[in-house]
C-alpha cells in the first residue's frame, strides 16, 4: 500500500531544433503534485454477515516547479492562512451555528483559555486548542486593526480568576466555544 506518491509532468515547449543540453529556460513548465493517501478500516461483526467499516483521506499538495514560483505562492498561501483569517473563519463558524456574534465568540474563546488554561493532563487536542487560541503564541502582523483585539482578550482572560468573567465581557456570544470540545475546570 503505498502512502505517499508523487506524480510529475513535465511539458517542454520545443522549437525548430532541438538543443543538446538541458534547458531550465521559462519554455519549461512543470506540475508536480505530491499524495497523501491515509485509511483505516476495521470489520463490524453482523448476526448473519460480516463487513468492513473503513475511511480514508486523500490530500494532494502542488509542488512548485521553480524557486521563485514556490516564494510568491508560499507567500499567497501564509498571507490567506494567517492566525486572524482562521479566527475570522472560526467567527463565521460561530455564527452559523447559532453561537451569537462570530468575533465576540472568538474573543470570549480567548478569553476562556487564557482565565482557564488547559493542563498537561489533557489531550493533544486540547494543547492544539490551547496554542491556537493564544494569540501571544505567535508573532503575526495584524492584518487589520481589529486584529489587536485578540491579544487584550488573552491579557483579560489572564487577569480572571475563572472563564464565567469572560460571559460578562462578551455578552454577545450566547454560548462557549470551549464547551464544545471540553468542561473547562478552574485554575488552582
Amino acid at each position: 500500500m503505498h502512502l505517499l506518491r508523487g506524480t510529475c509532468q513535465v511539458t517542454l515547449v520545443t522549437t525548430y531544433r532541438r538543443r543538446r543540453a538541458y534547458d531550465n529556460s521559462s519554455s519549461r513548465v512543470s506540475r508536480c503534485s505530491a499524495q497523501l493517501i491515509l485509511g483505516l478500516g476495521t470489520p463490524l461483526q453482523l448476526e448473519r454477515e460480516s463487513a468492513i467499516v473503513g475511511a480514508f483521506a486523500k490530500m494532494i499538495y502542488a509542488l512548485p516547479s521553480n524557486a521563485t514560483a514556490d516564494s510568491t505562492e508560499a507567500d499567497a498561501r501564509r498571507a490567506s492562512r494567517s492566525r486572524w483569517s482562521l479566527y475570522r473563519s472560526v467567527a463565521q463558524l460561530a455564527e452559523l451555528y447559532g453561537f451569537g456574534e462570530g468575533r465576540a465568540c472568538v474573543l470570549r474563546g480567548i478569553c476562556e483559555a487564557a482565565a482557564a488554561p488547559f493542563d498537561a493532563h489533557h489531550g493533544l487536542l486540547h494543547q492544539l486548542l490551547q496554542t491556537f487560541l493564544s494569540p501571544s503564541s505567535s508573532e503575526e502582523e495584524y492584518e487589520q486593526y481589529q486584529d489587536r483585539e485578540y491579544h487584550a482578550a488573552e491579557r483579560l482572560g489572564g487577569r480572571l480568576e475563572d472563564r464565567s468573567g469572560c460571559h460578562a465581557l462578551y455578552p454577545e456570544c450566547r454560548a462557549s466555544l470551549l464547551d464544545v470540545f471540553s468542561g473547562v475546570r478552574r485554575r488552582r
